[in-house]
């Protein structure tokens, strides 16, 4: 009961404020376009990489905005641009910038994509259309510590009922609409044809009962939707059920985009690797997955997803979703080497009941395991496979579960099956791109040396960042284990990342070429890097000069080359054909402020299903690698072994197993050489000494200088003899081309 009646008390207060908010004027009319010949550096028939951030939170976001996230969309495009942004830090003010930080190169192109769920609404209620500074509004201030003191929580979904309530009593205001047509306004203005682009977009974030089913939606043109669209209905506070979400969306954006005149919308799935299997479902007895309303997939919504999910968000802040070892299921044949990648949601976590294959990668070795064989925080990590999988919640047995279809190239080979039982329409064919999902209004900040966090005052500080001991009571004391209930490690921001970049290829840097390069699927993913990747696939043996051709950007299809550029489909196979000659370039990041890092290697990954219709994936790894030994970077100071590793590589491959009569796909994977993980980079620069650990606590003492660092150490043993490792952690960056796609009969 008091919880209903603080939540009615927050209510009003909340109400009572939004009444005095003014609506803002949009804008818009007076969009920038490029010149009417072209931007003066365009080139016909070449293509340039272009790089930018398709999914970007600023303080507009309901969680952004709790997070005392200070920058808005205008910051975070002038952000991207190159200009410094200012950042919160610690309790004392979290409301005004104590960080300052600027990228080495601005970005190509950025897109704001707030969360449509109460966009604007906290912004416009808790400082009036912010005419009050943040901080005096008690009943928001309520609601901003039930956020940050419920993160996890949130994070897998799990909100708590009273703030359930509160966001369902905002969930039909009209809010959302102003502050919407003011960053449709400030997206404009921003927009520098040739130099920047910038696209409007918002973020569908469905989430309940924990399957992540997020989309951003990214529109092209002057008459897009007055206002965002939602997951969030009144009745969602009493009954969960994302059943239909999907298909509300694309039935929303077909009515009041794609079906008018001068607009048009493409939707970017991201974070299938926390959806508990339910972003791509598993095709069923009769070869078809779940659909609308619970029943199996018609032929006409299976159109609908593929006309609309353009790309797939294959590597971002919560980790990456192309593939995980432990994940392989049934699909994976042969080896492969590199699927630890950045997994945000593992079911390896060095414990005894991990599944068998965890071991050869959690070896009990804290210098060389992967980061995610050593995260201690309960039940958060205590990760198990699917053994059901379906939609509304329906994964289980636990909640927190998860199943090879949340990983990316599994799902792909899952609609090669699929499409069998549609009459040639593949519901889950998708290009790739990466991007941040930062919620600080800064695009393409994923530098690893000198990270700053995604997170507002989530991860401000070294121990939010690594962990830190916590206690379940109050007044206990971590310091003071004898004190302490449910004594753990909360390392939850140890498994997050800098994010990745999205790549287009196009001849200039405009909205409709942008748009148009996704809509395509001529697009790339990096896990941070200004990597470039090109891919081309053909039946008859590519020129020698191909290398040099993709390397300059050369338009191959449109100068009369036979063939496929990546997110496209090989022609029809001539008669007597072989298997497809497959081309890929890749280039190393020139750098910016620091020099790149070095190629090491091209993986070739392949999707097909086999003789009884089973959906398999291969890795061929290393078709073109580096001639020099590979080396992990020094412990010392993180250097990394440059060698003479190559800053270009380019390989023609044919498929060994290519079988004529079966679909299939090849997608390629540029890895650099290791470096040093942004954990790594953080406890290298306060030089972490584990032997300095308190026996008593695991923790170090206030006069060592280091607490807050304990997240550098594998801490083990018990209250009086608690003793720590160094743990040395690294990566591999990398980037991943879009698949190009082989079917027997010519579409």
């Amino acid at each position: 009961m008091k919880i209903i009646q603080r939540v009615l008390i927050v209510l009003g207060l909340l109400l009572l404020v939004s009444c005095g908010s003014s609506e803002p004027v949009a804008g818009g009319s007076n969009i920038p376009r490029p010149p009417a010949g072209g931007c003066s550096d365009r080139v016909a028939g070449i293509k340039n990489a272009y790089f930018g951030d398709l999914h970007v939170h600023t303080r507009d976001s309901f969680d952004a905005y709790f997070f005392n996230s200070i920058n808005g969309p205008r910051e975070a495009y002038r952000f991207a641009k190159g200009e410094p942004a200012g950042l919160p830090s610690g309790d004392d003010d979290p409301n005004t910038a104590q960080r300052s930080l600027q990228l080495d190169r601005p970005l190509d192109f950025t897109a704001v994509t707030d969360h449509a769920e109460y966009l604007g609404d906290f912004r416009s209620i808790c400082q009036v259309g912010g005419t009050l500074p943040t901080g005096v509004n008690p009943a928001c201030n309520l609601i901003g510590n039930n956020t940050r003191n419920n993160i996890n929580a949130l994070v897998n979904g799990d909100t708590p009922f009273a703030t359930k309530l509160i966001l369902a009593g905002l969930t039909d205001l009209p809010l959302t609409r102003f502050a919407w047509q003011q960053q449709v306004t400030i997206t404009d203005e921003e927009y520098e044809p040739c130099r920047f682009t910038t696209l409007h977009g918002y973020e569908y974030s469905s989430q309940k009962k924990g399957q992540m089913l997020h989309r951003n939606v990214i529109f092209l043109g002057d008459n897009i939707p007055s206002d965002v669209f939602g997951s969030e209905q009144v009745t969602d506070v009493l009954i969960e059920n994302n059943t239909n979400d999907e298909w509300r969306l694309f039935d929303h954006l077909q009515q009041n985009c794609v079906l008018k005149d001068g607009c048009q919308a493409l939707t970017i799935p991201h974070s299938a690797n926390l959806s508990d299997g339910r972003m791509f479902l598993a095709a069923q007895s009769d070869g078809l997955p779940v659909g609308r309303n619970g029943d199996p997939l018609t032929l006409a919504d299976a159109q609908l997803r593929a006309e609309m999910d353009r790309a797939v968000e294959i590597h971002q802040h919560k980790g990456n979703s192309e593939c995980a070892v432990g994940l392989e299921g049934p699909y994976l044949q042969g080896e492969e080497s590199a699927c630890d990648f950045e997994l945000n949601k593992s079911v390896c976590t060095g414990l005894p009941n991990d599944p068998p294959v965890c071991a050869q990668y959690c070896r009990g070795d804290a210098l060389n395991d992967p980061p995610f064989c050593n995260y201690r925080q309960q039940p958060t990590f205590s990760v198990s496979l699917c053994e059901t999988v379906g939609v509304d919640g329906g994964s289980g047995p636990t909640e927190n579960c998860t199943t090879p279809l949340d990983m990316v190239r599994n799902a792909l080979a899952e609609g090669l099956l699929i499409k069998q039982a549609l009459n040639g329409v593949n519901p889950y064919r998708q290009a790739f791109i990466g991007s941040t999902d930062t919620h600080n209004g800064t695009p393409g900040n994923v530098q690893e040396k000198g990270w700053s966090g995604h997170g507002g005052v989530l991860d401000d500080e070294p121990k939010d960042q690594l962990g830190y001991w916590v206690c379940d009571n109050k007044n206990g004391d971590p310091a003071d284990p004898a004190s302490c209930t449910n004594r753990r490690f909360l390392d939850r921001g140890r498994a997050f990342n800098p994010g990745g970049l999205a790549g287009v290829w196009a001849e200039q840097n405009t909205r409709e070429d942008i748009w148009n390069g996704l809509q395509r699927g001529e697009s790339f993913a990096t896990s941070g890097p200004r990597i470039r990747i090109r891919s081309y696939a053909s039946w008859q043996a590519p020129p020698d000069d191909i290398c040099q051709r993709l390397a300059s950007g050369e338009d191959l299809i449109a100068q009369g080359l036979p063939g496929a550029r990546m997110g496209a489909d090989l022609p029809a196979r001539p008669e007597g054909a072989g298997a497809p000659y497959v081309v890929v370039w890749a280039m190393q990041d020139p750098g910016g402020d620091t020099p790149g890092t070095p190629l090491q290697r091209i993986d070739l990954i392949k999707g097909w299903y086999d003789s009884d219709g089973r959906p398999k994936v291969r890795e061929y790894a290393g078709v073109v690698k580096t001639r020099d030994t590979v080396r992990p970077p020094s412990q010392t100071d993180c250097s990394v072994q440059a060698g003479s590793h190559p800053a270009q590589l380019c390989t023609v491959w044919r498929d060994p197993d290519f079988i004529a009569g079966r679909d299939s796909f090849y997608y390629a994977r540029a890895l650099e050489v290791p470096s040093c993980r942004w954990s790594e980079q953080l406890c290298l620069s306060r030089q972490v000494d584990c032997s300095l650990l308190s026996a008593a606590n695991g923790m170090f003492p206030e006069s060592s200088g280091l607490r807050g660092y304990e997240g550098c150490c594998k801490i083990e043993g018990a209250p009086g003899s608690f003793h720590g490792a160094r743990t040395f952690h690294t990566i591999e960056e990398r980037a991943w081309a879009s698949p190009i796609w082989y079917e027997p009969r010519a579409r």
